[in-house]
């Protein structure tokens, strides 16, 4: 799991807040990324979904029901897959000593395979110069 960051005013007050949500693009085993398979005739497989249902996992805590999400997939053409539409859902989360927790969650239900790839991990990835 990933934890992304942005700001909003989207409150009363219409103040600038910092938002904390968790993220999954694409699951971080190697072996389950390759095993995507890409239709025949095509290059990109823009989105694929988790075989199984499975609990996830957060710094020793465990969610406390099982989720089947779908990833952002990959392509042969050096594009690269990103969320085009998603949600956000909330998920609980059970650590130890019973000791519960909640963080909300970006649900992705739609990917884009895009030729123009930046580094997520990067906020200035796109900028350019006047």
């Amino acid at each position: 799991l990933g934890l992304s960051v942005r700001v909003n005013n989207d409150n009363s007050k219409c103040e600038m807040r910092k938002e904390r949500r968790l993220c999954l693009l694409r699951p971080c085993e190697e072996n389950i990324i390759r095993s995507v398979k890409i239709p025949k005739g095509k290059t990109c497989r823009p989105k694929f979904q988790a075989k199984k249902a499975e609990n996830l996992k957060l710094s020793g805590c465990t969610s406390t029901r099982k989720f089947k999400p779908t990833y952002c997939g990959v392509c042969t053409d050096k594009r690269c897959c990103v969320p085009n539409k998603s949600r956000m859902i909330k998920v609980n989360f059970k650590c130890k000593g019973s000791i519960s927790t909640q963080w909300k969650m970006q649900w992705i239900t739609s990917c884009v395979c895009l030729r123009k790839c930046n580094n997520p991990g990067d906020m200035f990835s796109d900028l350019r110069f006047l």
